[in-house]
């Protein structure tokens, strides 16, 4: 039973599913659309299709197209109510790097995010990644706490890219993996 300020375990008719870009675009706009909040956070500005595209297909040159996955929990109905993008081989080969991790308010608290996070963490331990790697807003202290939560740890700070401080934080998935 959980603390008297959780919130219950919501049950939902959904499932764990692939999501393709432009087929699933206007959907996880929807989800983009009610997590609002969070897409304010991170880019200053509403989301809009040009943000799902991004999000659905931008990788580093290293990375090949293949190497990049999105999935989102779907109901029955089609809408979406979280999603994970997920990059292979980056930093690294064998790493992998959750891009984005987002979920519905709606959705938040109830334990579909740490089921989402542990679909990515199963899928990159299935493709004998090394470790997986988040990136956090300094602004998203409860996103920190949440993958603490699941055993990421701390690895550096940076504020490359788009000049916001984030915080990398580090999964070893397997063996030794001290040096990286």
């Amino acid at each position: 039973m959980g603390s008297p300020h959780s919130k219950p375990l919501q049950r939902i008719m959904a499932e764990i599913v692939a999501l393709s870009w432009p087929d699933d675009g206007a959907a996880v706009l929807d989800l983009c659309r009610r997590a609002a909040d969070y897409v304010r956070l991170e880019k200053g500005a509403d989301p809009d299709m040009d943000y799902v595209q991004v999000e659905m297909t931008d990788a580093p040159q290293n990375v090949q197209p293949e190497h990049l996955w999105c999935w989102g929990y779907q109901h029955t109905d089609g809408q979406i109510d979280g999603i994970a993008t997920c990059l292979k081989g980056f930093y690294r080969k064998q790493d992998w790097y959750l891009g984005l991790l987002l979920m519905a308010p709606t959705a938040r608290g109830n334990g579909l995010g740490a089921q989402l996070a542990h679909h990515v963490i199963a899928q990159a331990r299935s493709d004998a990644a090394d470790c997986l790697r988040v990136a956090v807003l300094d602004t998203n202290p409860r996103a920190r706490v949440f993958w603490e939560r699941l055993g990421f740890a701390h690895e550096k700070s940076t504020s490359q890219g788009d000049g916001q401080m984030r915080h990398v934080h580090r999964l070893p998935l397997r063996g030794n993996t001290h040096d990286l």
